[in-house]
């Protein structure tokens, strides 16, 4: 048995030291520096009461030649020798207190962590007014760490015995006693002992991470994108950043152009995808982990520190194309060119940024203009949304169409490997008989990929809401609402719950794709559980016959479905649902 790690023992001042002089990188692996500043304190707090704090994870991991982190700007090591894997929140904060740093938030901005302290009282605050104007308290124990230990209390002493003098009262010797007894104990936590655990070098980012969630009883599994957020935090910190503010503006609405959209909600791990894919004609993040450490995958992943370097600046190159905002919003008006103009219509994340992988591709490798890159994207990502192309595989699928790519030398070829693909796929059987099946629109649930495409395709063909008494587009239910109780796109039961349940049947044939439609709510509260043939020619009251066949056929409704069987109306129905889905991909 080859033992993967040592036990030792660490005094925190050797720890911080370590931080220092660059021999333990501490990177954000896991996430910004996140903690209320309320947790902070009470870290303090345990420290002090000689609780414990629990262990630290480091990794010796020496292939790395250059760092930045919140430690000091030069470092007696030009790479580190370890990096931190857990406990990265704890020492940061310990790290930033003791030696008076500032550490970023979840935005990137720098704060201050200021906590307080009473002697008297053996008591940690959060920095505040009351703790800044009381001369009791030490506003800020940072200032502590950095004035030697004897100038400190002698000085805290006086100062706050002139203060009571002021107000005629006395600092008693007890006092000055419990003074000097605390002040000392809160220097000396600079000398509690950290557990920590050592993984050696030899071991692979897959067993670091067994090893990671084995010892957190199951805790999050570390993913190769942290192990690549890691080389970017220490190499090139300032990439990190952009790639967490572009990550964390995808979800905050601005008066101003950022990467907030309404298709998606972007994490950093999905531009680690994009990048990858589109920058070194890789899916498995695992080879792009391996190939951003200078791996040489000739010669059995030997570390060549040149190949390393060489990489990273390809790396900041794409990136830069990834995070262009110009781009990435050109590349979303092709997703909603293809119908799909919300969150609740992308199934899978993974197959929007590989389809982003691609036009960037397109665009940069081979000059697409922005309307013919426009087209193939949203043809291709109809089609992969549709057939759940990254469903199961998904990394390896990707490769082999990047490895199937990566020689093309024009946009000619770039298109007819896409559409080749899609005309494989998009057979008379598929829409006949496949996608009215289990692979498509024969199941039950709230939506599948079928149901998105279908949706899709009714907002491509302009079709009108059911029901709708102002000829309402399907696609305006899909904007930002205005009622905050309630969103305006629901979708309701053409055969209703209710009616359905008095005739026997289970949630499972309720439910079937076939069965639902989009209206507006308030038609929906309208209709109850009636049967259809009992409520639709109310609601049809005032159309005339053409505008029902009309939105009959705009709605995938066979004629007379009202009076059909519900077994007859569901085979019937997903054959015109069908025929809308296949139609929307001609249309583009």
């Amino acid at each position: 048995m080859q033992q993967l790690f040592s036990t030792t023992p660490y005094k925190l001042n050797q720890l911080l030291e370590k931080i220092d002089i660059g021999s333990l990188g501490l990177p954000e692996l896991q996430r910004p520096f996140v903690w209320k500043d309320s947790k902070v304190r009470d870290l303090f707090d345990s420290m002090m009461k000689g609780y414990p704090i629990g262990f630290l994870m480091l990794w010796d991991c020496p292939h790395f030649d250059k760092k930045k982190s919140i430690g000091v700007e030069t470092h007696s090591y030009p790479t580190p020798q370890e990096v931190i894997i857990d406990g990265q929140q704890r020492l940061t904060c310990l790290y930033a207190v003791i030696k008076g740093k500032k550490v970023y938030n979840d935005k990137y901005a720098e704060k201050e962590i200021i906590i307080s302290y009473n002697p008297l009282e053996n008591k940690f605050e959060v920095g505040c007014s009351a703790t800044h104007n009381d001369k009791v308290w030490i506003y800020n124990i940072s200032i502590a760490f950095a004035t030697p230990q004897y100038y400190f209390i002698t000085d805290y002493i006086n100062s706050l015995k002139n203060y009571r003098d002021t107000k005629g009262l006395v600092l008693s010797e007890e006092e000055k006693l419990i003074i000097s007894t605390n002040i000392t104990a809160l220097y000396n936590l600079t000398q509690y002992d950290m557990p920590v655990f050592n993984i050696k070098s030899d071991a692979d980012e897959e067993s670091v991470s067994d090893i990671f969630v084995r010892v957190n009883s199951g805790g999050t599994p570390l993913k190769q994108n942290d192990f690549i957020l890691t080389l970017v935090s220490l190499y090139w910190q300032d990439g990190r950043k952009l790639i967490e503010k572009f990550s964390h503006e995808s979800t905050m609405p601005t008066k101003n152009t950022t990467s907030y959209n309404l298709i998606t909600e972007v994490s950093p791990q999905d531009i680690i995808r994009v990048v990858i894919a589109y920058g070194f004609d890789r899916a498995r993040l695992k080879y792009g982990y391996k190939l951003l450490r200078g791996a040489d995958l000739d010669k059995k992943g030997a570390i060549d520190i040149t190949l390393r370097n060489r990489r990273f600046d390809t790396f900041k190159l794409k990136l830069a194309d990834v995070l262009n905002l110009h781009t990435w919003h050109e590349f979303l008006k092709s997703i909603m060119n293809a119908g799909y103009l919300g969150k609740e219509m992308i199934i899978s994340n993974m197959a929007l940024f590989y389809a982003y992988a691609f036009y960037l591709i397109a665009k940069h490798r081979f000059n697409a203009s922005y309307n013919e890159n426009m087209l193939i994207t949203s043809k291709w990502f109809y089609y992969i949304s549709l057939i759940s192309l990254y469903s199961s595989s998904a990394e390896s699928t990707m490769e082999s169409h990047l490895t199937a790519i990566k020689d093309f030398t024009s946009f000619d070829e770039y298109k007819k490997f896409i559409e080749c693909r899609i005309d494989e796929r998009f057979t008379q059987d598929y829409f006949n008989v496949t996608l009215l099946g289990s692979e498509g629109l024969g199941v039950s649930g709230k939506g599948n990929s079928a149901w998105c495409a279908y949706c899709a395709a009714l907002n491509i063909l302009g079709y009108h809401v059911l029901f709708s008494k102002s000829n309402l587009l399907v696609s305006k239910l899909y904007e930002p609402g205005v009622d905050g109780n309630r969103k305006s796109l629901e979708k309701h039961h053409l055969f209703p719950k209710g009616y359905l349940k008095s005739l026997g049947y289970g949630d499972s044939q309720i439910n079937q794709i076939a069965n639902y439609a989009y209206i507006d709510w308030k038609d929906n509260m309208e209709i109850l559980d009636e049967s259809p043939s009992a409520y639709y020619p109310i609601v049809c009251l005032g159309k005339t016959q053409q505008e029902i066949l009309t939105m009959e056929e705009e709605n995938a409704l066979p004629h007379g479905w009202e009076n059909m069987p519900y077994e007859t109306f569901l085979i019937e129905r997903r054959k015109l649902m069908s025929a809308i889905i296949k139609k929307g991909y001609e249309r583009l």
